[in-house]
């Protein structure tokens, strides 16, 4: 049978390849909200076939994979025939969709970006896509995101791997959920898997050589045979329902879609059908269309049945999205997706939905025109007497015209009516930012007040609306002569204030300044010819050559120098004068002073190996002390530092751990210790600096890891990998900092020399918060691990989280759960009381959540690939699972709704079967749906007594 074969011509390493592969795409997926990664190899009969693609919808997945591999057949296909790279922007409209633009119009595919997979030859035998539903190009960041997983990929597969063997065409169809059934030409049975058996009820030896009109009954349409047996005796595809019977006479409707396969001279040999039962769905459908009133109301509504394929939509439905009833049918509601909304919004929406049987909340969504939308979107599940989900039923109105009134009423809150200039709140709002762009950038961030002489005479004189109106063509002008950077804010009357950015210096300013009164001087002409003519006063405070930095402070500086401005205005040389500050400018950097003074110090955090069960290594940090004993970290000091301040940074603090690591080795306490570099430092004159510190000291490099922050200058500068090379062969150990906060870290991991990895504390912090980015970090760490590269978490602030991450399998914690940073006294006395700490850790309901979600994986995979393997009988047994001995440490009664669960879980597994080297798939979706039970449980329970006082 052509064409049925899906075995990829890559190595049998390619299955075991399999989870590390879909952790690289759901990690892509995460870094590009909105994409869906996929992975695609050349079968073996030159066709392009689906390899991963843990989050591509069931729909997409049957219609993608199995492509010809042709011109104009999609992005993928055009990889595997350029062996290039290919960027498409919007593939309705792109000739290389040609063949595919009726089907990615109907399923609102935009961009499909996609690199090649190559084989140790260089060949192309694959692709790495992200496709989204949105239009776009990728960035650089994103090419090399696409490059370097496809890279890492081609290296999983094409690992040495073992002999195995085809799958038969038998097996497969023993593997398949749903009926199949092979006749000849007559439609005399030749073949049928378990599932057809299921549905029937006959034996294999009950049916072979009957003809398939044993499956009719008194009540099938006549008219409905008649149909089926047109399209066969022509040797054509049907897909449709009938009414058949079963081995015991009871009736069931049938969903056949039957195709013909033809021999190689073309003639007609056989048919294979594809049989399921849906009486189900048709009662359910039934029972639908006696609610149709409601059905047709103002609100849209949508109806999936349980594997989220819309069978129905409403009127409103096609109204508000634009999409009619048969354009939809058959897929899912991802057709809307407005990428808006990422991968953790959709989770936390389908853990609520399951859990609660409903959700309901704000979306936003797009229409058949492409047009984004708000809606408030309800959702609710719907189940049958046995408690299945059978439908899920969607109800959603548009928001746009109130999202447009909110939008007003914010803009009116935060605007001059008048001018349409920001007003004092919106001042208040913006300063803050501007301040820090201000520390960032180390320019002058400059608050000018702005007053019209003498308006209130013009005003009187010309009258109130024609002094509006000169008003408002002032507002223009100011807008007019300020640089884009700059804002302009109306206070009131004949009052305006002027946010000046990213000043060099004071000549940089009054250049401004000059071209702002000139703007206002020019002449107005009224209506009538009349001329008006405008002075104006100002006053400049500056940020931060004033003390003050809060907005109260700086405008009563900037008006105290308007009216020195207006009280001199015979005298002046120029329309402003400057608030002078008691204080000399030497204050604008007094922590780079306090630096240059000998104010660093520093301090350590421990960081804990849990295999080792001790303190192994510290991390050290700098501080700045002053003389009051004040201390200030990174954050606040390292913007007012120069490169040449960072340089000495760097070496000051090697030297200074160098000679703590010496006098803790003399106490008897050996540790390594790690040793921050701020890559734009990192060169040449930097790496004989820190091989002359280690010379002088002769302390072994091994005992000292370089920990390197990355950033986009470092990662696009191939000298500074170079160098980070260089350091490696002195004998030094690599860190790389904050993985996770970028995915260029996540990319260059397989290419730069490091030894560890330490991920990024945002994630690790918030896991109480965010127990679901357990399966983040989870991922990363099986990167890691392949790679061997040691993970070290960051930001491990409590038991609960060190519990979690120790049942996930990470081994190195640094964190306030293990100490804070701490001077080096605190340190000699933390490491002595720590030598003789053999505390055991806490146990937690979020432990022993992650203890459940790596169980249940390690059960899935094993039952994928060995099930044979696997003693049931042994795992029905729930208390020799240590899950139960954590729920019974943590207080629960035997009787408890966890402990119920968790042995109703484990009697789930103790009843799997195997059929045909697989477990039942039926079987298989009770231990799943419990699981999700009992790790929903869980996290209730965990939140539930996080709540409690302590």
């Amino acid at each position: 049978m052509r064409g049925l074969s899906c075995n990829p011509v890559v190595p049998e390493a390619a299955e075991s390849a399999l989870p590390l592969v879909e952790s690289l795409c759901l990690l892509a997926e995460r870094i590009v909200p909105g994409a869906l990664a996929t992975v695609m190899l050349l079968g073996r009969e030159g066709e392009l076939r689906l390899y991963a693609g843990p989050s591509l919808p069931e729909g997409l997945r049957e219609r993608f994979d199995g492509l010809r591999v042709i011109e104009g057949n999609g992005s993928c296909v055009s990889v595997v025939l350029s062996g290039e790279k290919v960027l498409v922007h919007n593939a309705t409209q792109d000739e290389r969709w040609l063949r595919l633009h009726e089907l990615a119009r109907a399923l609102q595919i935009r961009a499909c970006w996609s690199v090649p997979i190559r084989d140790p030859l260089g060949q192309a035998v694959g692709s790495f896509a992200l496709t989204s539903f949105r239009e776009g190009t990728p960035t650089t960041e994103q090419e090399r995101l696409l490059e370097g997983i496809a890279a890492v990929v081609a290296q999983f597969l094409f690992q040495p791997s073992v002999d195995g063997r085809d799958r038969s065409f038998a097996a497969a169809l023993r593997s398949i959920s749903e009926g199949v059934l092979l006749t000849d030409a007559e439609q005399n049975i030749l073949y049928f898997n378990n599932a057809f058996a299921e549905i029937t009820g006959y034996g294999l030896a009950e049916l072979i050589g009957k003809n398939c009109r044993i499956l009719q009954g008194p009540k099938t349409a006549a008219e409905t045979v008649a149909r089926i047996r047109q399209h066969l005796d022509a040797g054509q595809a049907y897909s449709g329902e009938i009414l058949n019977y079963r081995k015991d006479g009871s009736s069931f409707w049938n969903q056949l879609s039957i195709n013909p396969i033809r021999d190689q001279q073309g003639q007609l040999a056989q048919f294979v059908s594809v049989q399921r039962d849906i009486s189900e769905e048709r009662q359910q459908r039934e029972a639908l269309r006696l609610s149709a009133q409601v059905f047709e109301a103002q609100e849209g509504i949508m109806i999936t049945d349980a594997e989220q394929r819309i069978v129905r939509v409403n009127r409103a439905f096609t109204r508000l999205t634009g999409y009619a009833e048969s354009d939809v049918l058959g897929l899912t509601p991802q057709i809307l997706h407005s990428g808006l909304q990422n991968g953790n919004f959709y989770e936390r929406m389908w853990e609520k939905l399951h859990r609660d049987g409903e959700w309901q909340g704000e979306i936003w969504n797009r229409r058949k025109n492409g047009d984004l939308f708000p809606e408030f979107l309800q959702i609710r599940a719907v189940r049958n007497n046995a408690g299945e989900i059978t439908n899920y039923i969607g109800y959603f109105h548009d928001l746009t015209h109130q999202k447009a009134r909110e939008a007003e009423l914010e803009k009116m809150a935060l605007h001059d009516p008048l001018t349409g200039l920001m007003n004092r709140r919106a001042l208040e709002e913006e300063l803050p930012r501007a301040r820090a762009r201000a520390d960032r950038s180390e320019r002058l961030l400059a608050l000018v007040v702005l007053d019209l002489d003498d308006f209130k005479e013009v005003n009187d004189r010309i009258g109130h609306d024609r002094g509006d109106a000169v008003l408002q063509r002032l507002a223009q002008r100011l807008q007019d002569s300020l640089r884009h950077s700059d804002g302009v804010v109306r206070i009131g009357g004949d009052e305006f204030i002027l946010l000046l950015e990213g000043l060099r210096d004071v000549d940089q300013l009054e250049s401004v300044l000059r071209k702002v009164n000139s703007a206002v001087e020019k002449p107005l002409v009224l209506e009538s010819g009349e001329q008006i003519h405008i002075q104006v006063s100002m006053g400049v405070s500056i940020y931060p050559l004033s003390a003050n930095s809060n907005l109260e402070l700086l405008l009563r500086e900037a008006d105290q120098a308007m009216f020195e401005s207006k009280r001199n205005k015979e005298t002046r040389n120029a329309p402003w004068a400057f608030w002078s500050p008691d204080e000399s400018a030497q204050s604008l950097y007094p922590l780079r002073m306090l630096f240059r003074a000998g104010g660093l110090q520093s301090w350590y955090q421990p960081i804990w190996d849990q295999r080792a069960k001790r303190v192994v290594g510290l991390e050290a940090l700098a501080r700045l002390v002053d003389e009051d004993g004040k201390v200030w970290g990174p954050g606040d000091f390292l913007g007012q530092l120069s490169e040449k301040d960072i340089f000495s940074l760097t070496e000051q603090m090697l030297r200074k751990a160098i000679l703590d690591l010496q006098a803790l080795e003399r106490e008897g306490q050996v540790y390594w210790v790690s040793v921050n570099i701020d890559p734009q430092v990192l060169g040449t004159a930097c790496i004989y600096a820190i091989k002359g510190i280690v010379d002088d000291f002769r302390v072994d490099p091994a005992r000292i890891t370089l920990e390197i922050l990355e950033n986009h200058d470092f990662i696009d500068r191939q000298i500074a990998t170079d160098h980070l090379l260089d350091l490696k062969a002195m004998g030094f150990r690599l860190a790389l900092d904050d993985i996770g906060s970028g995915y260029s870290s996540l990319l260059r991991l397989k290419e730069l020399p490091v030894d560890k990895a330490k991920l990024d504390q945002g994630f690790v912090r918030c896991l109480e918060d965010r127990p679901q980015d357990l399966r983040f970090v989870q991922s990363v760490l099986g990167l890691t691990k392949g790679l061997h590269i040691d993970l070290v978490a960051e930001g491990v602030e409590s038991d609960a989280i060190r519990d979690a991450l120790m049942e996930m399998g990470v081994r190195y914690f640094q964190g306030y759960a293990i100490a804070r940073p701490m001077p080096v006294p605190m340190l000699h006395e933390f490491l002595e009381r720590s030598l003789q700490d053999d505390r055991d850790i806490p146990v937690s309901f979020l432990g022993l959540y992650a203890q459940h979600i790596s169980h249940f994986d390690i059960l899935e995979k094993t039952l994928e690939l060995h099930p044979e393997i696997v003693d049931f009988q042994v795992m029905a047994n729930a208390h020799a699972c240590p899950e139960e001995r954590r729920l019974e440490q943590l207080g629960l009664a035997p009787d408890a709704m966890l402990m119920t669960l968790h042995q109703e879980y484990h009697a789930l597994i103790g009843c799997l079967r195997i059929e045909n080297g697989k477990v039942r798939d039926a079987d298989w979706s009770a231990v799943e749906d419990c699981h999700r039970r009992f790790s929903t449980a869980l996290l209730d329970a965990f939140w539930l007594r996080a709540q409690q006082p302590a």
